[in-house]
């Protein structure tokens, strides 16, 4: 068959083909494409708001939860449908909108940091407007929940946890621009009640051991002082008169050894006391191994990379979860 032949049917084809055929099939085409790029500014769209809602640091209360509520169960029966929702609550609702707000609440400055001008609302991948809506959402939706459960003590933990939360960011209060209340509120109460949301799932009492409280607030306590060490040079910027602006750096890192160190001293007398298991230990031995890991963010905090130590803790503190979840119940 020769080319000449092919050239013509081809030519045939198309002049007697339906111009409508031809409309429709193109108007498919236009519409396959842009249904292609609207899903993929949607997809871009909702990836941003999550980033807002900062899903790493949702660790932190499940980790602090998942500690409540098994040692409030004495290592029973694990509802895991209960505790889901109860940590879907707490985490990604009621703590994607608070790091939401403090997001919204800071863009503007954020844009000056070295690091915070690449966030969402900052960079521009959301509008203020947007982020307010989506954490007001995640706000309902956390409250939602906590009706649905009926469990007066675990609402209790979500409103100490919204005020506390918004005492530090809005005006005119704004305690994390101040002196030792920055610390207070931050890394105190914030783990407390936590703590207390997984607990009170379990036993319907504010009665948790003090071994077991110290352990769970001190270590986090410490944790977070040396981490705003890191954002000395824009606090002083801001004019903020913060811990870690008003205090000389030695005495932040003194005050943040000595809870790292109270914390681990809580973790061995709740092993003394039985009220953990000997077996914990082995837990203890784990986390000293990866220590290395993070030795030179401790011991230099105001040289930390922020992007590395992220990733380790929140790394670390995961598998934390896992291993004192395994030990717990099948060791």
């Amino acid at each position: 068959m020769s080319i000449y032949y092919l050239k013509n049917l081809k030519l045939t084809l198309e002049l007697n083909v339906n111009p409508y055929i031809v409309s429709f099939i193109c108007f498919i085409k236009l519409s396959l494409k842009f249904s292609e790029c609207m899903a993929e500014k949607l997809f871009e769209k909702l990836s941003s708001l999550l980033k807002l809602a900062k899903p790493p640091q949702w660790t932190k209360s499940l980790g602090n939860m998942l500690i409540g509520y098994v040692l409030a169960t004495n290592f029973g029966k694990f509802d895991f449908g209960l505790f889901a929702l109860g940590f879907f609550a707490v985490g990604p609702l009621l703590w994607g909108s608070l790091y939401t707000f403090n997001d919204w609440s800071d863009w503007q400055k954020d844009k000056m940091h070295p690091i915070k001008k690449n966030r969402p609302i900052p960079s521009g991948q959301v509008s203020p407007q947007l982020a307010f809506l989506f954490a007001g959402i995640l706000l309902a939706g956390a409250f939602a929940i906590g009706i649905y459960l009926n469990n007066f003590l675990f609402l209790i933990c979500l409103i100490g946890m919204l005020v506390n939360q918004s005492l530090y960011t809005f005006r005119p209060f704004e305690f994390k621009k101040k002196p030792i209340v920055d610390l207070v509120t931050g890394s105190l109460v914030n783990p407390f009640f936590r703590f207390y949301a997984g607990w009170v799932l379990a036993v319907p009492a504010f009665n948790a051991p003090v071994e077991i409280l110290l352990f769970v607030i001190a270590i986090q306590f410490g944790g977070y002082a040396l981490y705003r060490m890191s954002s000395i040079p824009h606090e002083k910027e801001m004019k903020y008169k913060s811990s870690v602006v008003v205090f000389p750096p030695n005495t932040i890192k003194t005050v943040a050894y000595i809870g790292i160190a109270a914390g681990v001293i809580g973790f061995f007398a709740a092993i003394y006391n039985n009220m953990l298991p000997q077996k914990f230990l082995w837990l203890a031995v784990l986390s000293l191994a990866a220590f290395p890991l993070y030795y030179n963010t401790i011991k230099n905090p105001q040289k930390m990379d922020l992007k590395f130590a992220y990733k380790t803790i929140y790394l670390l503190y995961a598998l934390f979860i896992i291993g004192f979840f395994v030990v717990g119940y099948y060791l």
